[in-house]
């Protein structure tokens, strides 16, 4: 098959609109995990809405530093809550993430968990307050050695 061949998928058209929106990080060893634990855990279903851009949700943290990332990724956030009618926001921060590791701004050494958990709280704090009646809440994913390389979500 050609690169400019069409191609037809295997699954049928879904018009129905998600009520959840998960945002993470667009790091893809991670995607196998975040698709099973979304499915699995927290009931959304193969057309939930996800909204993945490096180190997730610390954009919605940016006001005060960067108003311009921090209004491009809110702006695509608010058009979409009020298109789909989302009822919940899922905000998934990973350990080892990149992004965060390589932040050029704030403290010089940072521990990089606890930031990362900030910034889900403040962010967390923040689409409450600007979608009243939306659930929000935040999970943290680590891979754990001793249970065979599994990754776990910890709720924050």
């Amino acid at each position: 098959m050609s690169a400019r061949e069409s191609w037809t998928g295997t699954l049928a058209w879904n018009p129905a609109r998600p009520d959840t929106v998960i945002i993470s990080c667009v790091d893809g060893r991670w995607r196998p995990h975040l698709l099973e634990f979304a499915m699995m855990r927290l009931g959304v279903g193969p057309n939930g809405d996800f909204m993945a851009v490096p180190g997730g949700v610390e954009p919605l943290t940016l006001l005060d530093l960067i108003p311009k990332d921090f209004n491009f990724f809110r702006r695509r956030l608010d058009a979409l809550v009020e298109a789909h009618g989302t009822k919940r926001i899922v905000l998934v921060a990973h350990q080892d993430c990149a992004w965060y590791k390589s932040r050029k701004f704030g403290p010089i050494t940072i521990d990089v968990k606890e930031r990362q958990i900030k910034d889900l709280k403040r962010a967390e704090k923040y689409l409450r307050e600007t979608f009243p009646g939306t659930t929000v809440e935040s999970w943290y994913a680590r891979h754990d050695e001793t249970l065979g390389a599994k990754v776990v979500f910890d709720p924050v």
